[in-house]
């Protein structure tokens, strides 16, 4: 069974409050996962613990751990690349590290520089 991406965050606090990027078989796998990583800084019971599926988004496996990823070991990433402007995570990234909203936000131009 391959990993899948998941994103783990307190349901209170919601997920731009901070979330983490997980590869596990299945969401009971992310969840368990999911609460040892957050229990101590986000989450503060298990009930808390959110944790979504990323449907369509392969280009997150780039932040996977490749050599879990290819033993197939569940991992959590902390910190997954993030835009350049906002620093949220989870959707794709142009060249110049932005995500579709802050590029469209600040037209960013080849060179990277924001056009007001």
């Amino acid at each position: 069974m391959e990993l899948k991406p998941y994103m783990g965050y307190s349901r209170e606090a919601g997920s731009f409050e901070g979330a983490v990027l997980i590869f596990a078989h299945g969401i009971k796998e992310a969840k368990v996962l999911a609460w040892k990583e957050m229990r101590y800084d986000i989450v503060e019971d298990y009930m808390d613990v959110a944790v979504n599926r990323l449907w369509e988004k392969d280009w997150l496996f780039k932040d996977a751990d490749q050599e879990k990823l290819k033993q197939g070991i569940a991992h959590v990433v902390i910190s997954p690349t993030g835009c350049r402007s906002c620093e949220l995570w989870g959707e794709e990234l142009n060249d110049e590290g932005y995500c579709p909203d802050c590029e469209e936000e600040y037209k960013i131009n080849k060179r990277g520089v924001r056009i007001l």
